[in-house]
């Protein structure tokens, strides 16, 4: 799904609010071919990113640190 989060165009199959250990948080977003890519922001920031990728109907998930593979 083709989705505009702020600055630019995204083609996104998942998303995830990524809560970071250090306590600084993304949006993780995975592309058809399994590519992440990450979107820094501000928790307020990236729960609205969060919000609009679930209003799209994409699945989202909540995940402590990214995924590393």
């Amino acid at each position: 799904m083709e989705l505009q989060l702020d600055d630019g165009h995204y083609t996104i199959r998942e998303a995830a609010y990524v809560i970071r250990l250090d306590g600084t948080t993304c949006l993780q977003l995975t592309d058809a071919g399994g590519i992440r890519r990450i979107k820094e922001g501000d928790p307020l920031q990236v729960a609205s990113w969060y919000q609009a990728c679930f209003d799209a109907g994409l699945p989202v998930t909540v995940q402590v640190n990214e995924s590393r593979d």
